[in-house]
């Protein structure tokens, strides 16, 4: 069943189809529809009888369409019949008696525009022109309708030539900036192993940016290796990271690539971590900063895993043992890039640096902070936490929608900047050395976490990955590369060392 003219050619009275299901007999999907400006969310189902007739049906809040087609005939002379059968309860009859009108109306109108595309194809088939049907790499992003996943489909559909199916438990209606036409909508559950295979279908690459990824299922990293589908997502959770290296040599029987941890953290901090190791071989200690912008508020994943961590306990690398830390401690203030400049930080989340950091480099201190823009939404966060202690509270996600506001309303005096540091502290021919990098944006910092997984996909739809497995995070792009995909995004990258004192910007 052909679902791609649904709503481009009968743009009146259809928008926003979302697929659920789709099979060669039968599909499923919802969409909005206009009937004379009214909007409705309406599931509809289908699929053909034999090679000349078919059903379909709407599912309405107040009433069942179904339609029974028939199409008989020689080519160039086909003649359509269309019986529809209306079912609603019995005192909605009067008012569907008196709609009867706008329903002929428009099903005349969906038909006269049907039958002119079969004439246009069947006048284009007698001419000899042969449609050269384009065969795209397929891309499923779950979570592409949210802040971040929409930034990777944006980047996708910019610098790659696949199309896109974004699949989410409950798509949204999302005005992508370029072609239309490569972006479909799925909907699709990752805790629904069945729906999860269905979605994945046919697919080159899974990118997975569904936040927050603490206590999150394995379920597509699973279905790609059942299926052989390349693998990636934006993974930060320290447990959720380690739980997929527990399954690492699944992945490399499958044959497939895997990019776990593709994005800020752990992706690229263990990116700089590894060019900061070409002038210190011997790393003792990683610091990580991340500092976003307040200008674009983030979506709901994001305001979970922030208020998840203020005052929780969990313990990080510390010389030969650990040190316990709580979410929303360790004030401290850090000097990024100009203009971003000074940002006051704190140790906030359980990151999967604490376990990739000592695995990749042998480092045996790790830290990891985080700070907004605005100081007083640090404080705030930071009061929370003595506000949880005082009164023993487990949870904070209560306040999810007063959070929301709060930080709505700071967008309003915030800016788009943002940024990473990675500080490294080893030796060097027995001198201690000093180091930091940073990659960041004057202007939409917000489009820093949806590079790397952007370009992994790129790069494994171009043949560029050779890796089988989990790919190594700090070995798979070069210094010049990355490089070079920042500039293209007006994305800068500087360095800072025991020698220079200041930053310098990287060409």
């Amino acid at each position: 069943m052909d679902l791609d003219h649904v709503c481009t050619l009968h743009k009146r009275w259809f928008r926003n189809l979302r697929i659920i299901p789709q099979r060669p007999d039968h599909v499923e999907y919802r969409l909005t529809s206009l009937f004379y400006g009214l909007r409705q969310e309406i599931k509809a189902s289908g699929g053909p009888v034999d090679e000349n007739r078919y059903w379909y049906e709407f599912l309405a809040p107040l009433a069942k369409m179904r339609v029974d087609g028939l199409m008989e005939g020689p080519d160039g002379n086909l003649t359509q019949i269309e019986t529809i059968t209306f079912s609603f309860h019995w005192f909605l009859a009067p008012l569907f008696w008196l709609l009867r009108p706008l329903f002929n109306k428009q099903k005349e109108d969906i038909l006269r525009d049907d039958s002119a595309l079969l004439e246009r194809v069947y006048e284009l088939d007698k001419t000899g022109f042969k449609r050269l049907e384009p065969s795209l790499p397929r891309v499923v992003v779950y979570g592409g309708d949210g802040f971040f996943g929409h930034l990777v489909v944006e980047d996708l559909l910019k610098y790659s030539s696949a199309e896109i199916i974004v699949a989410s438990r409950h798509p949204k209606t999302k005005a992508f900036n370029f072609s239309k036409t490569r972006v479909r909508m799925v909907e699709s559950d990752v805790n629904d192993y069945a729906s999860v295979l269905s979605t994945i279908e046919d697919a080159k690459v899974v990118v997975s940016c569904i936040g927050p990824y603490q206590g999150q299922s394995l379920n597509l990293l699973r279905a790609c290796i059942e299926k052989h589908v390349a693998y990636v997502d934006v993974a930060d959770d320290r447990d959720f990271v380690l739980r997929c290296h527990q399954m690492a040599s699944a992945v490399n029987d499958a044959g497939i690539p895997a990019f776990v941890g593709c994005s800020v953290v752990p992706g690229m901090s263990s990116l700089l971590t590894k060019y900061c190791q070409q002038e210190i071989p011997s790393i003792e200690r990683t610091r990580i900063f991340i500092s976003p912008g307040t200008q674009h508020p983030r979506g709901r994943g994001s305001f979970l895993c922030l208020l998840s961590t203020v005052g929780n306990e969990f313990s990080i690398p510390k010389g030969v043992g650990q040190k316990i830390v709580h979410g929303w401690t360790g004030r401290e203030q850090v000097c990024f890039p100009p203009p971003m400049g000074h940002r006051w930080v704190y140790f906030v989340v359980d990151i999967a640096d604490y376990f990739l950091q000592p695995l990749y480099f042998n480092v045996k201190t790790v830290e990891f902070k985080i700070g907004s823009e605005l100081d007083i939404l640090n404080r705030t966060l930071s009061g929370l936490r003595e506000f949880k202690k005082l009164l023993r509270l487990k949870s904070a996600d209560w306040l999810l929608p007063m959070s929301k506001v709060l930080i709505y309303a700071a967008s309003l005096f915030g800016t788009s900047q943002g940024g990473v540091m990675v500080e490294v502290s080893g030796q060097n021919n027995d001198a201690a050395r000093n180091m930091c990098l940073s990659v960041f944006a004057n202007e939409r910092g917000e489009v820093i976490p949806s590079i790397l997984p952007s370009l992994a996909t790129q790069m494994i739809l171009q043949g560029e990955v050779a890796y089988r497995g989990l790919v190594p995070l700090p070995d798979w792009l070069p210094r010049e590369r990355f490089l070079k995909e920042l500039t293209k995004r007006q994305v800068g990258m500087a360095v800072k060392t025991d020698e220079t004192e200041t930053w310098l910007a990287l060409d």
